[in-house]
């Protein structure tokens, strides 16, 4: 019997159709999920006061390699209609600044490195979270944080 070589490749089209489908889904499954960023923590175990406010104890930056900072904490005021300022410096194991964290939500076009967060009710605690960023070449040589503020 003779086969043509178009009757060949009709005959091998569904095969190579499988094989395919089989490369293209093992690529997939292969792939594992992206590795996590190493992370550093930065937390104050007192509270920290500037003029009429206070950042409470437990407040903690958290850093990751790949440049992302995000804030967790507390603040109050003992007067209404104040607000916590707030520029957190990454420096290294000699205490030199290496950068200022940039908040991602800036309002201050002038002032990027400026974190705020308003107290309207001296009554009143505020639990404030923020995100920050950072140039990540800089992450291996980071050993310290600073906080300056304002209130």
């Amino acid at each position: 019997m003779k086969t043509t070589r178009s009757s060949r490749l009709r005959r091998l089209a569904p095969l190579a159709a499988a094989v395919l489908a089989l490369g293209v889904f093992g690529a997939t499954t292969s792939a594992g999920p992206a590795s996590a960023a190493a992370q550093k923590w930065y937390s104050w175990d007192h509270d920290l006061h500037s003029g009429d406010c206070t950042l409470f104890g437990g407040a903690k930056w958290t850093i990751d390699s790949d440049g992302h900072a995000w804030f967790d904490g507390t603040v109050t005021s003992s007067s209404n209609d104040d607000a916590w300022l707030m520029w957190a410096e990454l420096r290294d194991s000699n205490g030199a600044v290496l950068t200022t964290l940039h908040n991602v939500h800036y309002y201050d076009y002038n002032d990027q490195a400026k974190f705020s967060q308003n107290l309207p009710d001296k009554h009143k605690k505020y639990r404030w979270f923020a995100d920050g960023s950072f140039n990540k070449n800089l992450y291996p040589l980071v050993a310290k944080m600073n906080l300056r503020s304002h209130c």
